[in-house]
Order: C-alpha cells, then sequence, then structure tokens
C-alpha cells in the first residue's frame, strides 16, 4: 500500500507494485498536517487520456502537507502499459478495458490485477476522483459523470463532489459494468469520473479544469479550508447512450460534440473501401452529443458516438 509514514505533514513518492506482473503505478502520498479523511485521486486508466495524467502529476506537485487536513493518495499513471504503448481503450498486455474491470481480481488477467491494485488502494479512501480526458479518437466535450448506485449518503456525496468540480455537465449513471465510480459506490465509497480532453492532446485547458476541480473538490470536502469556486447551474443527465459501429468501416461522423439531436437524426454513416455505404448510423436517443469517434477507421463494434438523455 502507498505509505506517507507515521510523521504527519509528509509527501513520498514510490511505485505501486502489481503482483503477478511488471507493471509499477507511479504514485504521490501526501499525509496532511492535521487529521482527516482519505482521497484516491488517479490519472491514466486509459493511457492516451492525457490531461488528466497530467493533472494527476501537477495536483501531487502542488498539494502542500502543512496545508492539507487528511491524505491524498495520486496514482499519476494507472494503466503505463497502456501509456507507453500508445493504446486507445486497452491495455496490450491483455486487451482489455482496465475502466472495465473493476473491481478487478488478483489472479486474473493483467488489468483484472491492476484493478485490483488500485482498489486495495481505495479501500484506505473515503473518497475517488478518477481523472479522463478523451482518448486519442475521441472528441469530446467536457461532462463527469457519478452513480446512482449505493446507499443515499454516498449518492448525495458523490453528486455534490460532480457540482464542486465544476463542468458544467453532469451524467447520474446506472453505472458501466467495471467501471472505476460504479465499483467505488459498491464498496460505499463516494467517487466521480470526470472528463476534459480530447482526442490524444496534451490541452492545457483541459488540464487546468481538472486540476481546479481537485481543488474544488478538496475545499468542498474540508481537505484544505475556504470553499470551492462557485460554479453556475449544472445539467443533469440521467442516461448516456452509446451508439457502436455495426461493422468494420471508414466513419464520417454527421454531427459533432455539443450537438443536440433528436432521436432518428443522421449521425454518421459507414462506409467500404469504394465510398458505398455500408450503414446510416442514426441516433437512439434525442439529447446532447458528449463524444464522436474521430479516427476514419472504424473497427467492428467501436464506440461511435455518444448521447446524454435527460
Amino acid at each position: 500500500m502507498a505509505q506517507a509514514g507515521t510523521v504527519a505533514g509528509t509527501k513520498v513518492r514510490g511505485y505501486l507494485e502489481v503482483p503477478g506482473t511488471q507493471v509499477e503505478i507511479p504514485y504521490t502520498d501526501v499525509r496532511g498536517a492535521a487529521d482527516g479523511p482519505t482521497l484516491l485521486l488517479s490519472g491514466g486508466v486509459h493511457g492516451g487520456e492525457y490531461p488528466g495524467i497530467a493533472a494527476a502529476i501537477e495536483v501531487a506537485s502542488r498539494l502542500d502537507p502543512q496545508q492539507l487536513h487528511g491524505r491524498v493518495i495520486v496514482l499519476h499513471l494507472t494503466n503505463p502499459p497502456a501509456f507507453w504503448g500508445k493504446m486507445q481503450y486497452w491495455n496490450p498486455l491483455d486487451g482489455k478495458n482496465l475502466n472495465r474491470c473493476f473491481p478487478g481480481d488478483p489472479e486474473g488477467s493483467a488489468s483484472e490485477r491492476m484493478a485490483a491494485r488500485v482498489i486495495q488502494e481505495l479501500r484506505q479512501a473515503n473518497y475517488w476522483i478518477d481523472m479522463h480526458g478523451g482518448d486519442i479518437h475521441e472528441e469530446l466535450v467536457p461532462f463527469t459523470i457519478f452513480s446512482d448506485h449505493g446507499s443515499a449518503e454516498v449518492r448525495e456525496t458523490a453528486e455534490n463532489m460532480a457540482r464542486a468540480y465544476g463542468i458544467p455537465r453532469l451524467i447520474r449513471s446506472s453505472s458501466v459494468a467495471g467501471g472505476s465510480y460504479a465499483a467505488a459506490a459498491e464498496l460505499g465509497v463516494p467517487a466521480i469520473l470526470p472528463e476534459s480532453g480530447q482526442v490524444g492532446q496534451l490541452d492545457p485547458v483541459a488540464q487546468a479544469i481538472h486540476v481546479q476541480g481537485v481543488f474544488d473538490v478538496l475545499h468542498l470536502l474540508g481537505f484544505l479550508s475556504g470553499d470551492p469556486t462557485p460554479h453556475s447551474a449544472s445539467q443533469v443527465y440521467t442516461r448516456m447512450v452509446w451508439s457502436r459501429a455495426s461493422q468494420q468501416g471508414f466513419w464520417r461522423p454527421k454531427v459533432h460534440p455539443g450537438d443536440r439531436v433528436a432521436a432518428g437524426d443522421l449521425a454518421g454513416i459507414l462506409h467500404d473501401a469504394y465510398g458505398d455505404t455500408l450503414d446510416e448510423v442514426r441516433s437512439q436517443e434525442a439529447g446532447e452529443v458528449l463524444f464522436t469517434a474521430s479516427s476514419f477507421a472504424i473497427g467492428d463494434d467501436d464506440p461511435l458516438f455518444a448521447v446524454a438523455a435527460p
């Protein structure tokens, strides 16, 4: 487990070893000078989502143990194999999406073992922020997901964290199987998954949204003195409806993140190498487009776009 020793007011760096693999997850363990709860902060569950990784590094650097009430465990890069392999979604060690593997299996495949190792850290924590940032072939508008599972207190705290993070689009999710925030809710830990960033770019604006969001949540929860930044009212959606490719093809989206669509609207076209249409892809729901795939090359069952619905 990440350890900051027995002395309050310390900051320690190290690596979490994942048993049964050669994976080492870099972390910073910040133990505040004053007592308080523990927050787990993670970046890089998806290796191509760079703003969250950079934000984790920045937050770890900026946190002052002398000003902190409690403890913050920062996982700078949760999925090193995907990051160094420049992989979208998948861990090259086993071809699995780490954010579909929680709570993991310490005897399972590499991703399942990595998920179990992260959950081992989560069991020390009272809260979790899992930062994401639009993968290598995803264009998106920022949004934050929280689970509608768990006790009333867990749900309310997670929503308050999401609102304090400052991104105006919120998704109250019935959970994605194996997702970080859903696994946390099942363990009684309020968690949020904020998305800021897109198309595999290290965008300083997207990084700043994450950094400001983390510090605002730390203020909200009492880790830091003072109040979080006031934010305008949030739009809360209750469903995130994904559309996936019916077959391999060349993708030409007709909608863009932030667009409003009606059910049945044409969202994009899949065609073959000759330009002949394979599939006219239409929106299943009315709502706001959160992301679209930006890759021209699309595999069978790849995600194409997602719509947030009321």
